[in-house]
């Protein structure tokens, strides 16, 4: 045989050499023995639970904050106990990290482990310790151990702390900073010797964020300082107005004026709070000298603004809890005024002004000339509760004769107005109501010597009242008889009919603003593909009812579907700080999947990345209702099945683990809204840029953002894990913007002006 064929064989003699010894210096799976008792050592670091203890199979991975301690009863035999730690007996072991010596423990779990390299192979350390991270031996500094047929050292590395929690409570919540939604057994470990921050909190108290030093070795005691929220009726709110004062209101005037008291004390108790009561009982920020740290020093810096959401977050729960029977009078005031502004108006209101109006003179002709055709009367004054003007002439008489009945017997003319609602629009500044206006005008009438005349013509209102929203609305969202009615009283105005039919129909006169367009439906957003934004939804401005009232929305664009996994690691790298960049984290990975997994501050981070932002709950819920008022999309079907719109528990949760339509699936692979919009039900829940407060008194009417105060954030739109009823587009819920979970992603939105031109 020659040398060339020879060689491979001489190679393969020491590798054979090599699996052979290394097989000799491992513990067999057939060598744990299942079942039998275990003695207790001296010093052991394993805690035994009740009189005895029994052997068990290794099962990988191993648990975390587990401590797994193999003990050798005979030469071919180990037996292997989980448990928890005995701190002191903890102190004394020595530490092997497996992460800097690049080993798992799987693979260690089935190593033999030696004081020196002089050792025969069954001459191994009887008693070893494991986590997932460390191995522990009670006797030696150094392990030594084979691989590859050659002998290799384990070097000591410091030994991990461990962190308690201490509480007379049982249902403290605590958490890393880093991993809020992980909640943390009692004892804690093995933790790296570092500087640690813990979130607390428990229900019926405050939540705080703390910071503590774990040592080598040592056991670092944490007692959160958790204050009670103290829900006693002496934590009521001092204010004037009680619920048998609104219900002794005799009218609409009287009522808003004590609303408007009652939200004026409602901020000065909320200031109050806020800067005494709330300010002497929580817990004051630990300085950066009592834990060892300097100021400015990352660690310390984590814990400042960790402690300063708690903070928020606390101060907001303390006012809510300050806000005993807010909730109530509010109803209360809610319930009078729905009452009070569902009746009619009718009275007499003597006119401020009125002058003829005449025919467009043509060029050249007498101005005397030009015939009158109607009188124009104003009512009320400018910024006043009403503030009004009609236009036209009276049933049964010429412009002139109305012109020349008010200026010789004004004195003598009751003009009666009647408003189908008594309901004025609330015009605000700021959060703070500036005037109460009337808008819903729609019949006039002048009683001259017993006489009834009914008026023919249209009233007009000032542009500041026009301007809101829900007067918009209102104008231009007639029923059928009132549009009929409206043109028929315009066909004769413009006709001047000395006479009419005797009908209430006909005699009616419905306000109508010229300048606003009749009701229709908004055109259906054009949609833009960019490598750089996905999908995009070009949204015009509109109105539309959002939480109970009529709001106005500018131009934006949003994502036709949730982020991707795909777009959202090409965002990333648009980051040119890579120190910046934002790991994904999502669990149920696939490129064209949601992201999820994600905070409230890394979502918005990456929609800003790209020029955007996340959306307003107001945008979110205009986008996805499509021009509906439905929550529900399925509802519009003929054939109502939600599934056919929506990943949710039915189809997605509820099919197990081992379903390949458990989790968010692929985006845009159910239908689409009527803009084209996807997955605004169900998949992940998304995250929205507003605010959440308990407590919310009124709704901007021109882009909304949301409460002016509140700690937690918006998120709406269900997800995989939800129930047909949290699919719906018109309920949100809240969330801690440092939570993140499986269930929660987001889309963003964008200016218009991005896109101008494409």
């Amino acid at each position: 045989m020659s040398f060339a064929r020879l060689l491979p064989l001489l190679l393969l003699v020491p590798a054979l050499s090599f699996a052979d010894a290394d097989k000799n210096f491992k513990v067999a799976p057939n060598q744990f023995s299942t079942g039998s008792v275990v003695e207790p050592v001296a010093n052991m670091a394993v805690e035994a639970k009740g009189a005895a203890m029994v052997s068990q199979k290794p099962v990988f991975p191993l648990k975390s904050n587990n401590l797994y301690w193999r003990h050798k009863k005979g030469p071919k035999e180990y037996q292997w106990v989980q448990g928890q730690v005995n701190f002191t007996n903890f102190k004394k072991l020595h530490a092997f990290s497996l992460g800097q010596a690049h080993l798992n423990s799987f693979e260690v779990a089935q190593m033999r482990f030696y004081a020196s390299q002089n050792k025969k192979a069954f001459q191994d350390e009887d008693d070893l310790y494991f986590d997932k991270y460390f191995i522990y031996s009670p006797r030696v500094p150094k392990l030594f151990f084979i691989k590859n047929g050659k002998w290799q050292i384990l070097n000591e590395t410091d030994l991990p702390g461990v962190a308690v929690i201490k509480s007379d409570r049982k249902d403290v919540y605590a958490a890393f900073e880093d991993a809020p939604t992980k909640k943390l057994p009692k004892a804690v470990y093995p933790l790296q010797p570092d500087t640690y921050v813990f979130m607390f909190s428990a229900p019926g108290t405050l939540p705080v964020a703390d910071i503590g030093v774990v040592k080598s070795g040592e056991v670092l005691v944490m007692k959160p300082q958790l204050v009670a929220i103290d829900a006693d009726a002496s934590k009521a709110p001092d204010l004037s107005v009680g619920i048998s004062d609104v219900k002794k209101t005799k009218n609409l005037e009287e009522t808003e004026i004590l609303f408007d008291q009652f939200i004026a004390e409602l901020q000065k108790v909320v200031d109050l709070v806020d800067t005494n009561e709330f300010v002497k009982l929580y817990p004051k920020m630990k300085s950066a000298e009592s834990v060892g740290l300097y100021s400015g020093e990352p660690n310390y810096e984590t814990y400042r603004s960790a402690y300063e959401g708690s903070r928020m977050k606390a101060k907001s729960d303390w006012l809510n809890s300050n806000m005993k029977g807010v909730p109530e009078l509010n109803t209360a005031f809610k319930k009078k005024l729905d009452s009070l502004q569902a009746l009619p108006l009718r009275g007499s209101m003597a006119p401020t002004s009125f002058e003829p109006v005449t025919d467009k003179v043509v060029e050249g002709e007498d101005s005397t000339a030009a015939k009158m055709k109607a009188v124009r009367f104003k009512f009320g004054k400018d910024k006043e509760r009403f503030d009004v003007a009609w236009e036209g002439t009276a049933k049964g008489l010429t412009a002139e004769e109305l012109y020349k009945l008010f200026t010789e017997h004004a004195s003598e003319v009751t003009v009666y107005i009647t408003i189908k609602q008594n309901k004025p629009v609330w015009i605000r500044k700021d959060g703070v109501i500036t005037g109460r206006h009337h808008y819903r005008y729609t019949r006039i009438e002048f009683e001259y010597q017993g006489k009834n005349m009914v008026g023919l013509g249209d009233f007009s209102l000032p542009g500041y009242i026009v301007d809101e929203p829900e007067v918009q609305e209102w104008l231009n969202h007639y029923d059928a008889e009132d549009i009929a009615l409206q043109q028929g009283a315009a066909a004769e105005a413009k006709a001047k009919a000395a006479a009419a039919k005797e009908s209430a129909k006909n005699d009616t006169v419905y306000a109508k603003d010229a300048y606003m367009p009749e009701f229709t439906k908004m055109s259906i957003p054009r949609i833009i593909r960019d490598n750089t934004f996905g999908a995009v939804a070009l949204i015009d401005s509109g109105m539309f009812r959002y939480r109970g009232s009529v709001v106005r929305l500018s131009p934006f664009a949003i994502m036709t579907t949730e982020m991707t996994q795909k777009l959202f690691d090409q965002t990333m790298l648009r980051q040119q700080d890579t120190t910046k960049r934002i790991k994904d984290r999502s669990s149920f990975k696939n490129p064209s999947k949601p992201v999820h997994n994600i905070t409230w501050d890394d979502a918005r981070a990456a929609c800003k990345l790209l020029g955007g932002d996340l959306p307003t709950e107001a945008q979110w819920e205009f986008a996805g209702r499509a021009d509906n008022n439905e929550g529900a999309l399925w509802t519009i079907d003929e054939t109502a099945d939600v599934g056919d719109y929506a990943i949710y528990r039915e189809n997605s949760y509820k099919r197990g683990k081992k379903s390949e339509a458990y989790g968010p699936q692929m985006v845009a692979s159910k239908k689409p809204n009527a803009w084209g919009i996807y997955d605004m039900s169900g998949n992940v829940a998304e995250w929205t840029r507003d605010k959440y407060f308990m407590f919310s008194f009124w709704v901007e009417s021109s882009n909304p953002t949301g409460a002016m105060m509140g700690f937690s954030k918006v998120y709406k739109g269900g997800s995989w894990k939800d129930g047909e009823s949290a699919l719906n587009l018109t309920k949100s819920d809240d969330e801690d913007p440092r939570y993140w979970s499986d269930a929660i992603g987001f889309r963003c939105v964008f200016p218009r002006k991005l896109f101008e031109g494409r």
